[in-house]
């Protein structure tokens, strides 16, 4: 005889993992309580911990509750295995990475938080989630170098720097500049971003040239 779910069980139990979710990514983790999270869930605390015996487990599974909706789309995947060339694949690259922030922020905060309120954890929960991600870009940028199509930079620390400067590009241009408007939408998102990249990895571009234009350009006009 087949099992059958306790639905009421597990809507309990999804209210609270989302409830958490939203408390953990606006207040950290040290500045979300139980009781909050069980107000906003609608249930009692008691009934929390019914399902989650300690806090930090809570948070671990909100986070895994995001993190699995992150994935390398089947057709990207295929892409980067079949070795396109960069100037067609990195803007599907880009795309990946840019839906990834701007769909999914709670995601990137439980991410923040987890690397630094919740090191103890942290490693296997990410490498279980992210490894999958980030593995056939690391592999494939790898395969690029070899064949001379991309400039000779460490594959894995390229493929990070993809994701890390388009997560870290608003909450620095705020700090920085005092402006939080993000750039318009998406698609100018992803344009800008692997604009920069082409211009940095590919080899057709000369960095030298550019960098001596661009002092040309701010150097004050000679007398």
């Amino acid at each position: 005889m087949p099992v059958v779910k306790d639905r009421t069980t597990n809507s309990t139990q999804d209210r609270i993992l989302e409830a958490a979710v939203q408390l953990f990514s606006r207040q950290g983790y040290s500045g979300s309580s139980t009781h909050e999270i069980a107000r906003l869930a609608g249930v009692s605390e008691v009934t929390v911990f019914r399902h989650f015996a300690r806090k930090r487990d809570l948070f671990w599974a909100a986070a895994e509750s995001r993190l699995r909706r992150i994935r390398i789309s089947r057709e990207l995947r295929n892409r980067l295995e079949s070795d396109e060339h960069p100037r067609t694949a990195l803007p599907g690259i880009i795309e990946l990475l840019v839906e990834i922030v701007y769909e999914h922020p709670e995601t990137v905060r439980l991410l923040y938080l987890s690397l630094f309120e919740l090191e103890q954890g942290a490693e296997r929960i990410l490498r279980k989630h992210l490894v999958p991600l980030f593995q056939p870009l690391s592999e494939y940028l790898s395969r690029c170098t070899a064949k001379g199509l991309i400039r000779e930079l460490d594959p894995g620390i390229t493929a990070l720097g993809f994701a890390a400067l388009v997560a870290s590009h608003q909450g620095l241009q705020f700090v920085l500049t005092g402006d939080a408007t993000q750039t318009a939408n998406v698609d100018d998102a992803i344009a800008t971003y692997t604009s920069f990249w082409m211009t940095a990895i590919l080899p057709e571009f000369d960095l030298s040239e550019r960098a001596s234009d661009a002092l040309a350009l701010t150097s004050p006009a000679a007398d």
